[in-house]
């Protein structure tokens, strides 16, 4: 009949079908049980790479940290250690003392000759400077030289008195920083009194470094000029120009007074004789020239350029 029939074939399939699952299942328990029982091998880590070391600083007093030290130097210094003392700084190189006048013309103009020029002014009181001449001759050096230049101004005691060429050599040896290779020294003297080689003298160079104005020589100069500032300023860059070599006192160009040697000829050049001389007022009317003239300007050029 045909539903008997349906009916076998049906608990035929289901019989069938309960094998089969009993298979998969008996299959998936070994699974599980292997999966469950029988660890899988570890998985072997990558070894742990270190942490690159820090570069070594050294730390200052303010906390801010320093230079690296370079491999194969000297380990840095213990942070907890107290900083060290700074080195010193070294002391400047002097160099070989000033000669005859004229003699420092190339370290005060070359760029050679020095890095820098210090205009030190060493006054006794009552004597000066009364104008602006040390302003002047920085601004006038720096002009000529290309190089900076300062002017430090300093008290000196005494009074007046009858000055030897010795005297003002000691004074300014004494009282102006030395020369150092790096800066070259130029010392004005502003005293009382006058030279005891020269009564009429308003102004006088010592040595290639140091040259002097007389107070009561410029009052002197002046009494019939009518104009203390004018001489002041006129003697200090006459004297500063025989300091920088005028006249042919380091060239040999031949046009210096012959009757005045170092001193040119020319009656508008700061550089005529009696500008440094109380005859100024007698020689010179209308006020004393104040500055370089070509030819001077020239020499100077000739000088800074060796």
């Amino acid at each position: 009949m045909p539903l008997p029939r349906r009916r076998g074939r049906l608990a035929a399939l289901l019989l069938v079908g309960s094998v089969v699952a009993a298979a998969c299942g008996t299959d998936a328990e070994e699974s599980e049980a292997a999966t469950t029982t029988t660890p899988a091998p570890a998985q072997t880590a990558a070894p742990e790479q270190p942490a690159p070391p820090e570069a070594p600083t050294s730390t200052g007093a303010d906390g801010i940290p320093g230079a690296v030290a370079p491999p194969g130097g000297s380990a840095p210094a213990d942070p907890g250690a107290p900083p060290a003392d700074p080195a010193p700084d070294a002391p400047a190189e002097p160099v070989a003392p000033a000669g005859p006048v004229g003699s420092m013309a190339a370290r005060y103009l070359r760029a050679s000759g020095s890095e820098r020029v210090l205009v030190q002014v060493l006054a006794q009181d009552g004597a000066g400077p009364r104008t602006a001449a040390p302003e002047r001759v920085r601004q006038v050096l720096a002009e000529l030289s290309g190089k900076s230049v300062a002017v430090a101004v300093a008290g000196v005691g005494g009074g007046a008195r009858s000055w030897t060429s010795e005297e003002l050599r000691s004074l300014a040896d004494g009282s102006a920083p030395v020369q150092t290779a790096e800066q070259a020294v130029l010392t004005l003297l502003y005293l009382r009194g006058g030279f005891a080689e020269n009564e009429r003298a308003v102004g006088v160079a010592v040595r290639g470094d140091v040259a002097a104005v007389f107070a009561e020589r410029v009052d002197e100069a002046a009494g019939m000029l009518g104009s203390e500032s004018a001489v002041e300023d006129a003697v200090t860059m006459h004297e500063v120009g025989h300091l920088l070599g005028l006249v042919d006192l380091v060239l040999d160009t031949g046009r210096q007074d012959p009757e005045h040697p170092g001193h040119s000829p020319n009656r508008g050049s700061v550089m005529y004789y009696a500008v440094e001389s109380t005859l100024l007022g007698s020689v010179l009317s209308g006020g004393p020239p104040r500055d370089f003239d070509q030819a001077d300007l020239d020499d100077l050029a000739r000088i800074r350029n060796g």
